[in-house]
């Protein structure tokens, strides 16, 4: 993303976001991309959040998904209300997500489990 000073409150709310603890498990997406990466969770290796790869094939879909679909699915795994897709708290998230990414190579179309 742009660097543009515009942006700071966006990216400020979707880092708050990032390290706010939600639902009924109580875990923030730090607690797992931040804390816990490279360990497994259900099989699968916990990225560290960073979206280089979307929109990409997930084979759990069976199909092409968003990054705001991943976060959603996120969310109700840690047993939180989602927030509805093109929700302002999923475009911070999305913002402070790839602005961890900045450097990183694109993927996309990537494939992950």
């Amino acid at each position: 993303p742009a660097t543009d000073a515009r942006l700071a409150r966006f990216r400020d709310n979707g880092r708050r976001l990032f390290q706010s603890r939600i639902g009924q498990l109580e875990l923030s997406c730090a607690s797992c991309h931040d804390d816990n990466w490279g360990k497994r969770l259900g099989g699968s290796v916990i990225p560290q959040a960073h979206p280089t790869g979307y929109p990409l094939y997930r084979l759990e879909w069976q199909t092409v998904g968003s990054l705001q679909r991943r976060l959603r699915n996120c969310m109700i795994g840690v047993r939180a209300e989602p927030f509805a897709f093109g929700a302002a708290e999923l475009v911070d998230l999305e913002l402070h997500l790839t602005e961890r990414a900045r450097g990183l190579l694109i993927e996309t179309p990537a494939v992950r489990p």
